[in-house]
């Protein structure tokens, strides 16, 4: 792919439609993601209209993902690899939209091959991870030392012809969270600059736009419900750092009201 990628935009009213059905609609969405993040993985999803549900037990998983709308796997939470195996075989089974969330792929060769095992036996909607991850994946290479992103040295046309390159490669949308997040069916981009360096100061903002990610495919399985969701989620974190300034508050205080800002967007 030698040509420019095309780059499209995401409509605020698409945005506000797919929002307000969410709302109406209260998906019920399997995570099976990591200890540190669970909690504020549960709790975003409640504060945006959707019902989580995080079990991780091999023996309840099928059970419990075939009454769901929509599966997210984080491979962060590495004690769970086999409950994610059984239930994403049971989420394809059922149609359901499947999330991976490839957590220290860009470190770790164990999680790279726990990644490739899950899309053998199912067909991911959608792979959010940071640059990093997503390089790693698309070279199936270790990039950096641990689980945060490194610094690519990639311009953003580079970085849009190998996030739309990779989703070829993978058949399903991907998004490569940053300072400005490429997202990509395969055959064109969206590009989503809300956000605020805040949020790379808390755990768990990236699993918990996974998580969101997941509800919105629930409503509609495509590249725009994933952009609505990765614009909401930093337009949340730049109304919380607003709010933070405001009342003197550190990184904490931008977590809680990070998911206050989410209960009350619409």
């Amino acid at each position: 792919m030698s040509e420019q990628v095309k780059v499209m935009e995401i409509e605020n009213e698409k945005i506000k439609k797919l929002s307000v059905i969410l709302r109406e609609q209260k998906p019920l969405i399997h995570c099976i993601t990591n200890h540190v993040t669970v909690n504020d993985c549960a709790n975003i999803l409640l504060a945006a209209g959707a019902s989580p549900t995080m079990a991780h037990h091999p023996k309840e998983v099928e059970e419990v993902t075939q009454g769901c709308d929509s599966l997210v796997c984080n491979l962060g939470a590495t004690d769970d690899y086999e409950a994610m195996l059984i239930a994403a075989k049971a989420a394809d089974k059922s149609g359901h939209p499947i999330v991976i969330d490839p957590v220290g792929v860009g470190g770790f060769g164990f999680r790279r091959e726990q990644f490739w095992k899950l899309t053998e036996v199912s067909h991911p909607a959608c792979i959010r991870g940071n640059m990093s991850e997503i390089q790693a994946l698309a070279h199936n290479k270790t990039i950096v030392t641990g689980v945060d992103a490194a610094k690519d040295g990639l311009t953003l046309s580079e970085k849009d012809r190998l996030v739309t390159e990779f989703s070829q490669k993978a058949g399903c949308i991907i998004v490569a969270s940053g300072a400005i997040d490429i997202i990509s069916d395969g055959t064109q981009c969206i590009h989503v600059s809300a956000g605020t360096p805040l949020m790379t100061k808390i755990t768990g903002s990236g699993c918990m736009s996974s998580a969101l990610i997941g509800a919105y495919l629930a409503v509609e399985n495509s590249m725009e419900a994933v952009a609505s969701a990765c614009t909401i989620m930093g337009r949340c974190g730049e109304l919380a750092e607003q709010a933070t300034r405001k009342c003197q508050g550190g990184t904490m205080t931008f977590r809680m009201l990070l998911i206050d800002e989410m209960s009350k967007y619409v």
